[in-house]
């Protein structure tokens, strides 16, 4: 120690350097040329840079400053590789910790989108009962509008027919009076119209089937029209029933009248004569027997019908015995003739009153039923609004 040259010790300040003295750039210490520095290497000595912590983790894995070998140490080659594996080591473990803990998500990022994707549900139920409440409102809704508009259009219609039954009555008892003229007849068939064509509007409206309620829905509202339906059934079919009554007694007086047209029946015939009356005989029963077999046929005109219908059967056996009474001359037996067959046709025409009569009875006793049933249909269903 006593050998140990001391160097002088130096009173005057070293001269002071320069930042330019100090500069350097991690390209000049690795050799490279001064052309490549950036600016990035001009280090600013006016920032403090805080150490960064220090880990026991760390500490417990990476070398400390004391455990590096030093150059005066024995055993630098063990004490080195003893390091290195530990390096080894820390770096196993620590890419150990990244696949095992980094792989997932931010617990607060994630709890974040579960609370707003979970705060929509809510709002979603909601709507979804909304709309399925008033789909339901709506399919409910729909049978009561039908029968609604079932109800209207049936008032409606049997409001005409009833306001055309006193006229229908008028042309009825035309149709049923003997005595009226073909004219007359006429008028009345005229006057049906109004109540045939009511009458038909309301046949086609109560025949239809009710419309087949939705899903969800209720058919209580057609329910409630049932009853006026089967009032106002029951009122189109007495009309049907009024209308063929009125008109087999068309028919019925139409066919007697055009029917037994003999010709002049004289009693007394020459040959020229006797010929052209036979032909003519022949003619109006063969007519006749055709519009005998088409009477209508019912209680009103039974008794009738088989009245004129021996008639008939009188004129085919009564024809030859008539036409040989005036070829031999016979003025009694002619004559005879001549009176039973007049009588018997004028008999028949006279009691086509029978038949009439009978008609119009059953005609007032529709008429005074159809009232009753619309009446009763149209309160119905009032009733059922």
């Amino acid at each position: 120690m006593a050998d140990i040259e001391r160097k002088p010790r130096v009173s005057t300040r070293p001269p002071k350097r320069t930042t330019d003295d100090y500069r350097s750039s991690l390209l000049e210490m690795l050799g490279m040329a001064s052309p490549y520095e950036h600016g990035i290497t001009k280090a600013r000595t006016d920032i403090a840079i805080a150490p960064p912590p220090r880990s026991t983790e760390t500490e417990s894995r990476f070398p400390s400053i004391t455990d590096l070998p030093r150059e005066t140490s024995d055993g630098e080659t063990a004490v080195t590789a003893g390091l290195v594996q530990r390096l080894w080591q820390a770096t196993e473990a620590v890419d150990q910790e990244l696949i095992i803990e980094d792989w997932g998500p931010e617990s607060p990022l994630d709890r974040t989108v579960g609370r707003y994707r979970w705060a929509w549900w809510p709002v979603l139920l909601g709507v979804l009962v909304i709309g399925i409440v008033l789909v339901i409102s709506n399919l409910r809704g729909i049978p009561v509008s039908q029968a609604a508009d079932l109800r209207a259009d049936w008032t409606a219609a049997a409001a005409n027919l009833e306001s055309s039954i006193p006229a229908a009555r008028d042309a009825a008892e035309v149709i049923t009076s003997p005595s009226a003229l073909p004219e007359q007849l006429a008028e009345a068939r005229n006057s049906l119209i109004t109540f045939d064509s009511s009458a038909a509007t309301l046949r086609s409206l109560v025949s239809r089937p009710f419309p087949t309620p939705p899903p969800l829905a209720s058919g209580n509202a057609f329910d409630a029209l049932k009853p006026a339906q089967a009032d106002l059934q029951a009122g189109t079919q007495t009309v049907n029933e009024i209308q063929d009554l009125l008109s087999d007694a068309i028919t019925y007086r139409s066919l007697i009248e055009g029917s037994f047209q003999l010709p002049p029946l004289p009693i007394v015939a020459d040959e020229v004569t006797l010929s052209n009356l036979g032909e003519q005989i022949a003619t109006a029963v063969s007519s006749t027997r055709a519009a005998v077999r088409q009477l209508p046929i019912g209680p009103s005109f039974d008794t009738h019908r088989t009245t004129a219908q021996a008639i008939v059967t009188r004129l085919e056996s009564w024809q030859a015995a008539y036409l040989d009474a005036l070829r031999l001359s016979d003025i009694d037996a002619a004559t005879a003739l001549k009176t039973e067959i007049s009588d018997r046709i004028v008999g028949l025409r006279n009691t086509v009153s029978e038949p009439l009569g009978l008609v119009a009875t059953e005609v007032s006793a529709g008429f005074d039923e159809l009232g009753v049933l619309l009446d009763g249909a149209i309160a119905d269903l009032a009733a059922s609004e």
